[in-house]
C-alpha cells in the first residue's frame, strides 16, 4: 500500500464524518422546525394579527411543517380571535423526540470519531516506536567507545 492510499482507518473516519455531517444538517432543520413551530403555537393562542409579514411567514412554513399532523386533533377556539391547536402541539412534542434522538446521534458519532482518531494516533506512535532502534544498557559503552566490562571515565570515579 502506498503512503497515499486511505488505511481501513482512515476510510471509517472519512464515512463517520460525512455521517456527522449529514446528521448535523438534520438536526439543524429539525431544530428550525421546532422553533417554527413554537413560534406558530404561541402566535395562535395570543391571535397574533395576520396582517404582520412577519405572522404570515410563519404560518406559511408552519402551514409546510404541519403536513404529516394536519387535522389530527381538533383546534379550541380560546376567544373570538385566539386558537389553541393540539396538533401544532403534538406536532412540537414529536420534532422535540427527533431532535433529542438527533443530538444523541450526534454525540455517538463524535464518541466513535473521537476513539478511531486516538486509535490512528496511537498506531502512528506505535509504528514510529518500532521504526526507531532503542538502545540498550549494554549499547552505551560500545557506542561511546568504551569496551562493555570498562565503565566511561565519569563512573569509574
Amino acid at each position: 500500500m502506498s503512503a497515499t492510499e486511505p488505511t481501513g482507518h482512515e476510510t471509517q473516519l472519512w464515512l463517520l464524518r460525512a455521517a456527522k455531517a449529514v446528521v448535523v444538517l438534520v438536526y439543524a432543520f429539525v431544530l428550525i422546525d421546532l422553533v417554527l413551530l413554537t413560534l406558530g403555537f404561541f402566535l395562535r393562542l395570543f391571535g397574533a394579527s395576520t396582517d404582520a409579514e412577519f405572522t404570515r411567514w410563519v404560518y406559511r412554513n408552519v402551514d409546510r411543517i404541519m403536513e404529516p399532523f394536519r387535522g389530527m386533533f381538533p383546534s379550541h377556539a380560546v376567544s373570538d380571535v385566539s386558537v389553541l391547536d393540539v396538533s401544532l402541539l403534538f406536532a412540537m412534542i414529536v420534532y422535540a423526540i427527533i431532535g433529542i434522538a438527533l443530538h444523541a446521534l450526534v454525540e455517538w458519532l463524535t464518541g466513535k470519531i473521537v476513539t478511531l482518531r486516538h486509535r490512528n494516533q496511537m498506531a502512528s506512535f506505535q509504528r514510529q516506536q518500532t521504526a526507531v532502534p532503542v538502545a540498550t544498557q549494554s549499547d552505551i559503552p560500545q557506542a561511546a567507545g568504551y569496551p562493555v566490562s570498562t565503565p566511561p571515565p565519569a563512573a569509574r570515579g
